[in-house]
C-alpha cells in the first residue's frame, strides 16, 4: 500500500481514534461528510484526499494523472473538460492544460462502482512582475528571494482568475473559490492563490470539529490570499507571510451568522478561550504523524474592536507558533 493509499485510508480525526469532546461525553452520531476520496488519485506528484479537490497548474502544461494501486480488478476512466489526453499505461494519463486561463473540471470513473473524484483544474493567468497589477487587478511586488531559499516562497507565476461564473467554483467538499479571495476592493476578473495543502489541512481540521460535537459545514474565512497590495495596505509588513502564497487562512466557526465566532466552550461568550479550543484541534491534529505533512503555524487571537476571536493556521511546512 503506498502512502497515498494509507492516508486516504486512514483520514479520520486524530489518526482514527475518538477524541475527547469539550462538551463531555463522547461524540454523537452526525450526517456530517468529510467528503473522502472514494478511491486513491494522484495529480502530478499531489494526492487527492476529497472527492472534490482544487489544483493549479500553468497554461498548455502536461500534468500526468493516475489511480495508483489499483491492481486489474477495477476499471477507470478519465473525462476532462478540455485539453489533451493521452493514455499512459494501466489507470494513468497524461493531460496537457488548455491555453486558456480557467476552469477546466476532470473526472477520474471507477467503472465497478460509479464512484467519482473530481479535480478542478484552474489553469493559472501569468503574472508578469515587472507590473504590479493583473488585468486592473492590484497584485503589488513579491520578494524575488525565496525565504531561506524555500521554494514555498517563491514569487508565483500566475494566479487563478475568479469571475462571477467561478466564484462559487469548489475548491475541496466544503469550501469555495470566493472564500479565499484577498478582501481588497475590486472589479472582475480577480485572483487568488489556494495551496492544496491548505484546503487538506482545512478540510481534516473542519472533521475533527464536528467529530468534538460542534456542528460546522464550513469555516470562515476571515483572511484567506492576501495580494502584497493589500498586505501592505492593512499594516502588514512581513513579506513573506504565508497568506501571500495561498497558504495561510484566518478563520473561525460562525454557524449563527453573526459574523463572530460561536460559543465553543459554552461559558456564554465568544473569547479567547474558543479560539484556543480551535487552535487545540489543530494542534492535536498535526501532531498525528498521518497529517506531519500540513504541519505549519498556528495562533489563537483574542477579540478586539473591530473583530471577534480567530485562529490562524498554515502550511509553512515546519511547526511554529507564536
Amino acid at each position: 500500500m503506498t502512502l497515498l493509499a494509507l492516508l486516504i485510508a486512514t483520514l479520520l480525526p486524530f489518526g482514527g481514534m475518538v477524541p475527547p469532546t469539550s462538551q463531555g461525553g463522547a461524540p454523537e452520531a452526525t450526517a456530517f461528510n468529510p467528503g473522502h476520496a472514494p478511491f486513491a488519485v494522484e495529480f502530478g506528484d499531489a494526492p487527492i484526499p476529497y472527492h472534490i479537490m482544487a489544483m493549479s497548474v500553468m497554461p498548455a502544461t502536461e500534468t500526468h494523472i493516475s489511480v495508483p494501486d489499483s491492481g486489474i480488478v477495477n476499471a477507470y476512466v478519465l473525462d476532462a473538460s478540455d485539453g489533451t489526453v493521452r493514455p499512459d499505461g494501466n489507470h494513468a494519463w497524461h493531460w496537457t492544460a488548455p491555453s486558456a486561463p480557467g476552469l477546466y473540471p476532470i473526472t477520474v470513473r471507477d467503472m465497478a462502482t460509479r464512484a467519482t473524484v473530481t479535480i478542478n483544474a484552474f489553469v493559472l493567468t501569468p503574472y508578469d512582475h515587472r507590473d504590479q497589477s493583473l488585468n486592473g487587478y492590484a497584485i503589488g511586488r513579491y520578494r524575488t528571494r525565496p525565504l531561506r531559499g524555500d521554494p514555498a516562497y517563491k514569487p508565483p507565476e500566475g494566479f487563478i482568475e475568479v469571475t462571477p461564473d467561478t466564484r462559487q467554483a469548489q475548491v475541496s467538499p466544503h469550501f469555495t473559490l470566493e472564500q479565499f479571495l484577498s478582501k481588497q476592493e475590486a472589479t472582475s476578473p480577480e485572483y487568488v492563490l489556494i495551496r492544496p495543502a491548505l484546503l487538506w489541512k482545512l478540510e481534516a481540521t473542519l472533521e475533527a470539529v464536528n467529530a468534538r460535537g460542534i456542528r460546522a459545514n464550513t469555516f470562515h474565512v476571515m483572511s484567506g490570499f492576501r495580494t502584497p497590495y493589500y498586505n501592505r495596505a492593512i499594516g502588514n509588513r512581513t513579506p513573506y507571510s504565508r497568506h501571500l502564497y495561498g497558504g495561510a487562512a484566518d478563520i473561525f466557526i460562525d454557524m449563527n451568522g453573526d459574523g463572530q465566532m460561536d460559543d465553543l466552550t459554552g461559558d456564554g461568550r465568544a473569547t479567547r478561550a474558543d479560539a484556543r479550543w480551535l487552535a487545540d484541534i489543530i494542534d492535536h491534529l498535526t501532531r498525528d504523524p498521518n497529517y506531519e505533512h500540513l504541519k505549519g503555524g498556528l495562533s489563537a487571537y483574542g477579540p478586539a474592536a473591530h473583530r471577534g476571536p480567530f485562529v490562524h493556521l498554515d502550511v509553512r511546512g515546519k511547526r511554529a507558533r507564536w
